[in-house]
């Protein structure tokens, strides 16, 4: 590991890398829009959650302007909040039962931590809320399953899944987690660029990077791509994705690009749920931060793994604001034949087409609705409420709204066989 993420007790904390600040800007936005997505019925009085630190360090960096708050320190923070923030309004209380679990393999890590939990006032909550684990998180993860689920029913969780590489959170852990617990949410850290430094120098490929979808037929694609650097690694790094898409076991898996001047290298940072509006509110923090975070290629429709209309020097789509324009213009030309082909086979519900292109596009559910509103006022497409009634063209769409074929069929002629 480097030093840049090293703690040990009577000595300083490491400087914060700038990837890293961002990514703890990142998760602080989320979990604000998290408990005010999942607590906004004001008759509800309790929130019960389980939150997971896998690779917790040391809780504390050295910032520019003094010290930065570790992402164990964020959490605690973020709930906190959370509860002042939420009760501002209410009549009836709401209470946050959090759990909080850190783990981290180094002992002098821990150590760090417990100082720092104890130096910011959070000493007392050791052995209640706070569970502290020397450990692995791979290895401590059946456990914090079975102790999520005695918690909670349905296991609301989120796990915090910082590796420093690409070895530390197998396949088979992530899978676990959503497998057994329905309601749980993982953000979690890979270092592409890593796995395709080593590939370059490495032959046979090995258990570990197995795992990932890195057969003979991935090295042979990749034998051919690596020669072009910008190209060819684009796709490498989208093939990769793909992959742990479909062995993480998550139905939503939103990953984004985050450039580490650090080590110089590229890693992901992916959201995986199988909520569709959980992904839509992740999709949410990066668009209000435009953080520095970055999807390869397009923003519209597009197919992780190989796509054959990725430019020869593939765009990076940064969630500016011009992105969100020419995003809305392609959406306007893509979305009327998506939207046909599935209309050939009868109404389709507006819920259907969010989770279908969920995993697919850059944009957010409102962007959307605002694309599906204009197709209706252009009598693209007829949209009719929940209960059967027509809506006028133009009217807003909704998520519980139902698309038809328009009366005159004439517009969809071409794209329906």
């Amino acid at each position: 590991m480097s030093e840049a993420f090293l703690w040990k007790l009577g000595q300083k904390p490491p400087p914060i890398a700038p990837h890293s600040d961002r990514k703890l800007q990142v998760i602080e936005r989320y979990l604000e829009e998290y408990f005010e997505t999942v607590a906004k019925n004001p008759r509800q009085d309790a929130l019960n959650i389980t939150i997971v630190d896998g690779f917790c360090g040391g809780g504390l960096y050295r910032g520019k302007d003094g010290p930065r708050l570790g992402s164990p320190l964020v959490l605690l923070g973020a709930v906190d909040d959370a509860v002042q923030k939420l009760n501002r309004d209410r009549r009836k209380p709401l209470s946050i039962d959090a759990h909080f679990v850190f783990v981290d393999e180094n002992k002098d890590h821990i150590e760090h931590l417990r100082q720092v939990l104890s130096d910011f006032g959070h000493g007392s909550d050791i052995g209640r809320r706070i569970q502290i684990i020397n450990g692995t998180f791979a290895a401590t993860l059946p456990a914090l399953i079975s102790q999520i689920r005695l918690r909670q029913k349905r296991g609301r969780s989120i796990f915090i899944l910082d590796q420093f590489g690409y070895k530390d959170v197998p396949m088979a852990a992530v899978r676990m987690i959503f497998d057994q617990l329905a309601r749980a949410e993982v953000l979690l850290t890979f270092s592409i660029d890593a796995l395709l430094n080593y590939l370059e120098t490495e032959g046979e490929p090995s258990t570990v990077v197995r795992q990932f979808g890195v057969d003979e037929r991935f090295l042979r694609m990749w034998a051919d791509w690596k020669s072009d650097d910008a190209q060819g690694r684009a796709l490498a790094q989208r093939t990769l994705m793909s992959h742990i898409h479909r062995h993480g076991g998550a139905t939503f898996f939103t990953p984004f690009m985050l450039f580490s001047s650090h080590d110089n290298r590229r890693m992901m940072i992916a959201h995986m749920a199988h909520s569709q509006a959980a992904r839509d509110k992740m999709l949410g923090v990066h668009w209000a931060l435009q953080n520095q975070f970055r999807h390869i290629g397009r923003g519209s429709l597009f197919e992780l793994g190989y796509d054959a209309r990725l430019d020869p020097q593939p765009a990076l789509f940064q969630f500016a604001e011009e992105d969100r324009a020419q995003l809305l213009l392609e959406l306007e030309n893509e979305l009327p034949s998506h939207i046909a082909t599935n209309l050939g086979h009868g109404p389709l519900e507006v819920a259907d087409l969010l989770f279908d292109v969920g995993n697919r596009t850059a944009a957010m559910n409102s962007d959307l609705f605002q694309v599906l509103t204009l197709m209706s006022a252009e009598k693209e497409v007829e949209v009719r409420k929940a209960d059967g009634g027509l809506k006028r063209p133009g009217t807003k769409v909704e998520i519980s709204d139902r698309l038809h074929l328009p009366g005159q069929r004439t517009l969809f002629a071409k794209y329906i066989k």
